[in-house]
C-alpha cells in the first residue's frame, strides 16, 4: 500500500514538471526541433526556488512513507544488532530511525531534482521525431501531436515512478541494514511469469552489499534487488547468522560476476570478513 502511495507521488511530480516545461512550447519550436529551448526551460525549472521547495517537501513525504514500512521488523533487527554489538548504533531505536530518515531525504531530494531531465529524454526519442515528421507532412494534426506526446510522457512517468519507488525502498533497506552490521542480503524474486529469467536465476542468492561497480550484473545493467527498471525483487538483509539454516548457499561472486556455491561455514567466514 505504501509503495503505491510513493509511486503516485513520484508520478505526480513528473507530470507537474512536464506541464511546466511543455505547456508553453509551441508547435513552431517543436517543428524546428528546438532542443535548446526545451533544455533552457528544464534548467530554469530545476534551478528555480519554487521547484527546490517542491523537491524538499516531497523528499520528506516519500521518506516518511518508505521508512514507516515494516517498522516492527526493523526494531527487532536493531535489538539483535545491539545485543550482538554489531554496527555503529545510536543509543535508541528512535535515534537510529532519525538518522535513516535524514539520509533518505537526501536520496529523495536528489532523485526528485533530476526528474526534469527525464523530460528531455522524452522529447529526444525517435517516437517524438517521427510524430514531428508526420505533422510536417500533414498526416497528423497539432492536437493529435500534443495528445500523443502527453500520453507517451505519462507512460514514461509510470515507469519512472515504479523504478524509483523500488530504488527508494532498496536504498532505505540497505542503509538500515548496513548500519546494523549487515554485510549481505538474500535476493528474493517474485518468481512469476512477469519475472525476467535473469532475476529468477538470482532468487535465493546471497549478495554482498557492494559499491555500484560491484553490484550484480544482469542484462547489461548493475544493481541490487529492486534497483532495475520494473523490478519487483526485494533484498532480505542478513542481520543475524541464525537466519542461515541451509547447509549450502548460492552466492553472487562480485569479483567475477557469477553465481558460485558455498557451504554455510565458508559463507559465515565471508560474512565475518565482509567480503568473499
Amino acid at each position: 500500500m505504501r509503495s503505491k502511495y510513493i509511486e503516485r507521488q513520484i508520478e505526480k511530480i513528473y507530470k507537474e514538471a512536464y506541464k511546466k516545461v511543455f505547456n508553453n512550447v509551441g508547435m513552431t519550436e517543436a517543428m524546428k526541433g528546438s532542443h535548446t529551448d526545451i533544455r533552457n526551460r528544464i534548467l530554469r525549472l530545476q534551478e528555480s526556488e519554487k521547484y527546490k521547495e517542491l523537491c524538499k517537501e516531497f523528499a520528506i513525504r516519500l521518506s516518511k512513507a518508505g521508512i514507516n514500512q515494516q517498522k516492527g521488523t526493523w526494531r527487532k533487527y536493531y535489538e539483535i544488532a545491539k545485543k550482538n554489538h554489531q554496527g555503529v548504533l545510536p543509543a535508541t531505536y528512535s535515534k537510529f530511525e532519525e538518522k535513516i530518515m535524514q539520509e533518505a531525504v537526501k536520496h529523495n531530494f536528489k532523485m526528485i531534482k533530476s526528474i526534469p531531465q527525464e523530460l528531455l529524454k522524452v522529447y529526444q526519442q525517435k517516437y517524438v521525431n517521427t510524430l514531428i515528421e508526420q505533422v510536417a507532412k500533414g498526416s497528423v494534426g497539432r492536437h493529435t501531436f500534443e495528445q500523443q506526446l502527453k500520453s507517451h510522457s505519462h507512460k514514461n512517468a509510470k515507469l519512472i515512478a515504479r523504478t524509483e519507488t523500488a530504488k527508494l525502498q532498496t536504498s532505505i533497506l540497505e542503509n538500515r541494514a548496513t548500519k546494523l552490521g549487515s554485510v549481505a542480503y538474500i535476493w528474493r524474486s517474485s518468481n512469476d511469469k512477469r519475472t525476467r529469467q535473469s532475476h529468477k536465476t538470482m532468487n535465493n542468492v546471497v549478495v554482498f552489499w557492494r559499491k555500484d561497480s560491484e553490484k550484480p550484473l544482469l542484462d547489461k545493467m548493475r544493481g541490487n534487488a529492486g534497483e532495475f527498471p520494473n523490478c519487483r525483487c526485494t533484498p532480505q538483509p542478513i542481520v543475524d547468522e541464525s537466519q542461515l539454516i541451509s547447509s549450502t548457499y548460492k552466492v553472487y561472486d562480485y569479483r567475477h560476476d557469477k553465481i558460485i556455491s558455498m557451504n554455510k561455514t565458508k559463507l559465515l567466514e565471508a560474512l565475518q570478513k565482509g567480503e568473499l
